[in-house]
């Protein structure tokens, strides 16, 4: 527990201690003394860092419950691929609205930031299915066109290849 947590607890604890004490004892002489008392004892405890803080110096970090801020790769590693799957799904739901049904598409890229930053992407053509199109057409052209309609991104980032 850090130091600002203790002494938080600390404050708390004999501000307890002092209301269970004032509901126990009756009204009387003996009644103010004891507030008198325990309002000394929790304005000492409120007051017990300050000479720490003045010899060791005041440092903002200390202020802060669990300073120690450390990164969750695995969470960050899911929400990755939470958005990548998001990327393609909606890539597809794209593609299947004007007609071409794509089994296989892996998108590499920088999904670290807000807006994914596109380094390449790969489709298999052995599964594509183009419906309500001509038989004679460069499927290779039309889903070129149509990913980088979608994603933005230049022709050169883009593979299909067929196994």
């Amino acid at each position: 527990m850090s130091a600002i947590g203790a002494w938080i607890l600390s404050i708390l604890g004999i501000v307890i201690i002092g209301a269970v004490i004032d509901l126990v004892l009756p009204s009387g002489r003996m009644n103010k003394y004891v507030k008198s008392i325990f309002a000394a004892v929790t304005v000492l405890v409120i007051i017990m860092p300050l000479p720490t803080l003045f010899k060791n110096g005041c440092r903002s970090d200390g202020f802060i419950i669990g300073g120690d801020i450390n990164l969750d790769e695995s969470y960050l590693e899911n929400m990755r691929a939470v958005k990548k799957a998001s990327l393609i799904n909606g890539l597809k739901s794209a593609l299947s609205d004007d007609g071409i049904i794509i089994g296989e598409i892996y998108i590499d890229g920088d999904f670290d930031s807000a807006v994914p930053v596109i380094t390449g992407v790969k489709i298999n053509l052995n599964q594509v299915v183009i419906v309500g199109q001509s038989e004679h057409i460069n499927k290779y052209e039309l889903i070129l066109e149509k990913l980088t309609k979608y994603l933005t991104v230049d022709k050169d980032v883009i593979v299909i290849y067929e196994r």
